[in-house]
């Protein structure tokens, strides 16, 4: 009995020291296993937007020095990494680093773009470090940003008061609930809003080449809209601003769709977006019905893919875009429209079968019965192929018409014999007239002379005028060849 309390009594001590001393041991085990001679001391990034990101860095090396450094960075906006040799002139225990990566012109990238990078380095001795992962957000650094947050929205302005700043995140706050009741969902990810102050200041966040017209801009997949807000009073809180909310709010509840082959066309995209605002100037309704005059509306798969760069095409892309919104909401109504988005989530269709999945038609017939609907002129149809035309032979018929025109063989032969004897009676006389003098006869070139011209100049004469008309270099009127009379397609420039 003594013994057994000898035994649990030494068993409980080996447990109690195994249970304080075992993670010391192992921590200390960990720390020698973990221990690189290279180490990163600091680092520091600094964004001067829209131009470039330095990046600067000191990293030390306490068993050998360090020959090697280079910068690894992927910017979210792009397709995958850029890697960049540091050079290193004199190896030494201890270096300072800087890389500038460019933003510039054809390399811009909009304010909130997620930048991930980082610093690997090796030295004399063989030895390597492959720093972790880093991450920043990019930012309109020309101005002094003011923030304010409410539930998954953030506001952004500048040179304005903190109660400007609480006005604007009511109204979005407000414009948000609206637009969420329309589409039949709400936010999903935290957005952000960033108000400018002036035109020309939003105009310097965009990219180069960027049209002039644009007066608001989203990007759904860094989850971020741009506008410009003058004043409270500013029609831009009740257009620009509901009109890139929609876009954020939209593209976040078809995420997963448009990650696949399920992308909206752009008619519906901004058609949604422009039937959310809260304000339509009168222009945008003259330019519609001006296309309505002349039946110039343009075709749903010229909008499909993008807007013209023309500013005018453009504005009336905009217009019947939300004409075209209005009418299928008030046909289809709020909850088949909110069936139709929430269709366009699915990855494994496109938008003309959620057409036709939600509301029970297909684009093309959606675009039918809404020209029609405006008394304009119908689309042609999958189901409306004009036949070709075949030739029919009809031989009895045929036959018949050629005996009921033997009268006419009748009378051509008698022409004939007319004829013949007429030529006999000419050729007789002109045999009595050989013993005229050959002098009387008339030469031919005298001849073209009185009469004034050759027909081979006459022929000129006809042809010349028609010929100086023709502007160097450009095709003749159709000679046996047709050639397109339209202008060649314009170039948009990539956005």
């Amino acid at each position: 009995m003594f013994l057994r309390r000898i035994c649990l009594s030494s068993l409980t001590t080996a447990c109690l020291l195994i249970f304080f001393l075992a993670p010391v041991t192992f921590h200390r085990r960990a720390l020698a296993l973990s221990t690189d001679p290279i180490t990163i001391t600091s680092q520091t990034n600094s964004v001067h937007f829209p131009n470039s990101i330095t990046f600067n860095v000191n990293a030390s090396d306490r068993s050998s020095t360090i020959v090697s450094a280079t910068f690894v960075v992927n910017i979210h906006s792009f397709e995958g990494t850029e890697a960049h040799k540091i050079p290193i002139t004199t190896p030494l225990h201890i270096v300072s680093l800087r890389w500038q990566e460019d933003t510039s012109g054809s390399k811009f990238i909009p304010p909130g773009t997620m930048v991930y990078y980082h610093w690997e380095f090796a030295d004399k001795a063989g030895g390597t470090y492959v720093e972790p992962q880093q991450a920043l957000t990019t930012v309109d650094t020309r101005f002094s940003w003011q923030h304010l947050t409410s539930g998954l929205l953030q506001v952004n302005w500048y040179n304005r008061s903190q109660d400007f700043g609480q006005a604007i995140l009511s109204q979005a706050s407000m414009r948000i609930d609206n637009i969420s009741k329309t589409l039949g969902g709400g936010l999903l990810h935290p957005i952000n809003l960033w108000v400018y102050e002036t035109d020309l200041d939003f105009h310097g966040s965009l990219a180069p080449g960027s049209y002039e017209w644009v007066g608001g801009v989203a990007f759904p997949t860094l989850e971020e809209a741009s506008i410009v807000v003058t004043g409270m009073n500013d029609h831009t809180l009740i257009r620009d601003m509901p009109h890139e909310l929609t876009h954020l709010i939209f593209h976040q509840l078809i995420q997963y769709g448009a990650a696949g082959n399920n992308y909206p066309p752009t008619w519906f995209d901004e058609g949604l977006a422009v039937y959310n605002q809260a304000f339509h100037e009168p222009d945008m309704k003259n330019r519609f019905d001006q296309a309505l005059a002349t039946h110039s509306l343009l075709r749903l798969s010229e909008i499909s893919d993008g807007f013209p760069s023309d500013a005018n095409q453009a504005y009336l892309a905009y217009a019947q875009s939300w004409n075209l919104l209005i009418y299928m909401y008030n046909t289809f109504h709020q909850g088949r429209m909110a069936q139709l988005i929430r269709q366009m989530n699915d990855p494994e269709l496109d938008f003309n079968t959620d057409l036709v999945k939600a509301l029970g038609i297909d684009e093309i017939h959606l675009e039918n019965q809404w020209r029609l609907s405006l008394q304009q002129p119908g689309v042609p149809l999958p189901t409306s192929i004009t036949p070709t035309p075949q030739v029919v032979f009809h031989r009895s018929q045929t036959a018949n018409s050629s005996d009921d025109r033997s009268w006419v063989l009748i009378a051509l032969g008698g022409v004939l014999v007319l004829v013949s004897l007429v030529g006999f009676v000419l050729l007789f006389a002109s045999i009595t007239r050989r013993k005229q003098p050959v002098a009387q006869k008339t030469p031919v070139g005298q001849q073209h002379g009185q009469n004034g011209q050759s027909s081979q100049e006459n022929q000129l004469i006809y042809m010349q005028p028609w010929m100086s008309a023709q502007p160097t270099g450009e095709p003749a009127p159709f000679q046996g060849q047709e050639y397109s009379s339209l202008p060649p397609r314009r170039q948009v420039p990539q956005e």
